[in-house]
């Protein structure tokens, strides 16, 4: 049925039941036939012009369908395009890369700008590192503040997305943001964080100047898988960059180092050499890498060091390498060379990394230093003394063999008086119990180990199985950083023994001495002593002639008799004198006095020899100071030194053939604690070369002298403690000084 028929059909009234149907004739023939075709027409044009309408609608929805496809595969394949781009991508063209991304970001969506926008090194900043602009564009700032974009900064750095079609719809409180961008000539912008490591270090922005510009959701969802494809290529940029940096600083600090610097992979097979290492052998770096550098190690070291690293490498351990290594004028050199394995982050051994250093001359100093200790240590056990090293505490760190026999031979345990024992804390324990040896000791000990002296000596007696021994006890720094002392004991019993006989075969020899220039002076004396004998015959014999003339005398006879009588007596006290000073020169006992005057003891023996000198001639000066004080000492010792000194005056004037015949006696406090004496004469004196020599043993300036006397007293002068040297006179003579401790100074025999 024609569809005008159709519609005519379903538009047809219903007819009742039971009614009589018409024909079709009778409706064609109605009247009403043309009403009917009207509306029947009309009811066909419109639904034909529906149907028209919706297939140009589904052919529109087709079409925008088609379209959103199109567009959607093209920035797929964008898509897919920067990422295969970027995954194989070296660091050195990430840059132009993401450039040509940008430019088809603008092709593709008909914007003018594309860009990315990084944060700087100062967080108020921001760079414009990539960008593309269309042809009469002007491009954006390298740089721009942050300050000028407060509102689109907060939002990024929230991770949020900033877009808008046009600067109207910038929020209220955007109000210098929006006009930033109107005076950049911006109309519509959408910006994309770029977020590195969960950090947001920058943006992708598009924008349009010439027209305002929409940016559907779909869109700015694509343009994020974008910024994340470019955020990774930056991630892996700087990443590279880093390691590069890394890898060039490294080199740089390994070529600066003093040292010799290595790497390798994780077979421990060396990929590189600093050029501290090259210069040592002269060799390039490509003749080192591998295996090659074993080359210029000692042959006989070479399998040593590969089963060090064999054995390394297979641990995943560090090593220590000790070898000979050829230094390029032909010398071997000792090296000490250090690896250390460096791993991944997954754990893996990715290579080695090491140091060598040349340690030639350590090791011969190490060498040296085992030879000076085996040496010293032979040294120190050989010494003949009982020697032990302190520490700065006063604890022995070290005896010789010595020390621990003596211990053992006298009934000690030599494991309490060898290492580690506080030998100071010994001393002064014995100290504490009134051992004034061992007071002295701990004193001694403890002035070195505190640096308040760089000696201390002593000597003591100590009682062995053996007997009675003496020691010297010395102490001296033990010349180390640590500090400490070194302690020995000598047995010097045999020379105090010498010393003593040579003391009594002095005293003997003095006293001979002494009696020879006696036996010289004896006719002086006899002189002397007949004097007042005679004196004392003669007023004797007056007196026995007064009694006889007359047994009853009268006054004026008894005074002369009393006169003669205390004559008699004045020259006998004259001669005992005489006698006295005569034996106490010649006894062998020397008692020693607390307090001596000494312008006394000078005076007694100028007094002794004042006869003698009257006959040569010689005039006594004396020119004694009133305020010396006493000292002390032997008495006839010191009177033994005046008077070798007096009759060596003497005979040195008597060699002059003319000049003055003096002798100058003094006494003076020259310096603090001590009196001086001086005795001068105007002989023929001494060369300036014999000043020092007259003092030793049998050097003499007589032709008959023993050159003995000079020399003990310098002995006897020493052992109070004093001194005694010579000067020569201006003129003409020589003045000898003795200078003795006052009497509150003790002295050492």
């Amino acid at each position: 049925m024609p569809a005008p028929l159709v519609v005519l059909a379903l538009l047809a009234p219903a007819v009742p039941v039971g009614a009589d149907e018409p024909t079709f004739a009778t409706l064609m023939s109605s009247a009403t036939w043309p009403a009917v075709s009207i509306i029947a027409g009309t009811i066909v044009v419109a639904l034909q012009s529906a149907l028209i309408v919706g297939l140009l609608i589904q052919r529109a929805q087709r079409r925008r369908m088609q379209h959103a496809m199109a567009e959607r595969l093209r920035f797929e394949t964008l898509l897919s395009g920067l990422s295969a781009t970027f995954v194989s991508l070296p660091a050195g063209d990430v840059g132009p890369a993401i450039e040509n991304g940008l430019q088809r970001i603008v092709t593709e969506l008909d914007i003018d700008r594309a860009v990315l926008v990084e944060l700087g090194a100062r967080r108020e900043l921001v760079r414009v590192t990539y960008g593309w602009t269309r042809t009469g564009i002007s491009p954006l700032p390298v740089a721009a503040n942050l300050s000028d974009f407060p509102w689109m900064n907060a939002r990024l750095g929230r991770g949020q997305v900033v877009q808008f079609s046009s600067v109207s719809e910038l929020p209220e409180d955007a109000g210098t943001d929006r006009r930033t961008v109107a005076a950049l000539g911006v109309r519509s912008l959408v910006a994309v964080p770029l977020v590195v490591g969960g950090v947001i270090v920058g943006s992708l922005a598009c924008s349009s100047l010439s027209t305002e510009h929409a940016w559907p959701e779909e869109l700015v969802q694509r343009l994020r898988l974008i910024a994340e494809v470019f955020a990774n290529a930056l991630a892996r940029r700087r990443a590279e960059s880093r390691i590069r940096e890394s890898e060039e600083r490294f080199r740089l600090m390994a070529d600066a180092a003093p040292w010799m610097v290595w790497m390798s992979d994780p077979d421990a097979r060396r990929s590189y050499f600093n050029n501290g290492w090259l210069d040592v052998t002269g060799r390039r770096l490509e003749d080192e890498v591998g295996e090659g550098w074993t080359v210029s190690v000692h042959p006989e070291d070479r399998e040593a060091c590969a089963a060090t690293v064999r054995d390394a490498v297979g641990a995943r351990r560090a090593f220590t390498l000790d070898y000979r290594l050829q230094r390029w004028d032909g010398e071997y050199r000792w090296i000490l060379d250090h690896g250390l394995p460096r791993f991944g982050t997954d754990g893996a051994v990715v290579g080695y990394i090491g140091s060598a250093t040349d340690v030639t001359e350590l090791k011969t100093a190490h060498q040296v230093l085992l030879e000076s200790n085996a040496l010293r240590s032979a040294i120190f056990g050989s010494l003949y003394g009982h020697v032990a090293a302190l520490d700065r505490q006063g604890v022995i760190v070290a005896v010789n063999e010595s020390w621990l026999r003596f211990a053992a031979e006298n009934g000690a345990d030599p494991a309490l008086v060898s290492v580690g024992t506080h030998y100071l804390e010994v001393c002064q324990r014995a100290a504490a119990m009134g051992d004034a040896d061992a007071h002295l000791a701990a004193a001694a000990i403890t002035a070195v180990l505190e640096g308040g002296s760089d000696h201390g000596q002593i000597e003591y007696l100590c009682h062995t199985p053996a007997g009675a021994r003496w020691f010297e006890m010395a102490v001296e720094p033990l010349r180390r950083p640590e500090g400490g002392a070194v302690v020995s004991h000598v047995d010097v019993t045999r020379r105090r023994h010498a010393e003593d006989l040579a003391d009594r075969q002095r005293e003997d020899l003095a006293r001979t001495l002494r009696a020879t220039m006696l036996g010289q002076l004896a006719t002086s004396l006899a002189h002397e002593v007949n004097q007042p004998l005679a004196a004392i015959v003669a007023n004797a014999q007056a007196t026995l002639h007064v009694l006889d003339a007359s047994l009853r005398p009268d006054l004026g006879a008894a005074g002369d008799v009393r006169e003669t009588l205390e004559d008699i007596a004045a020259d006998a006290k004259r001669a005992s004198e005489i006698i006295h000073r005569l034996r106490g020169v010649l006894r062998k006992e020397h008692p020693t006095s607390p307090a001596l005057g000494v312008n006394e003891l000078v005076e007694k023996v100028v007094s002794l020899l004042w006869p003698e000198l009257g006959r040569r001639g010689i005039t006594v000066l004396r020119d004694y100071d009133a305020g010396v004080p006493p000292v002390s000492g032997d008495p006839v010792q010191l009177q033994e030194v005046l008077l070798s000194v007096l009759v060596n005056a003497s005979e040195a004037i008597g060699a002059a053939s003319d000049g003055p015949r003096t002798i100058t006696v003094g006494t003076a406090v020259r310096e603090a604690g001590l009196v001086e004496i001086s005795i001068g004469d105007t002989g023929i004196g001494v060369d300036e070369a014999e000043m020092e020599r007259i003092f030793q043993h049998f050097v003499s300036t007589k032709r008959d002298g023993l050159g003995m006397g000079l020399s003990i007293s310098r002995s006897i002068i020493q052992a109070h403690g004093g001194r005694i040297w010579a000067t020569r006179r201006s003129g003409r003579g020589l003045t000898v000084h003795v200078a003795l401790p006052v009497a509150n100074r003790t002295f050492v025999r």
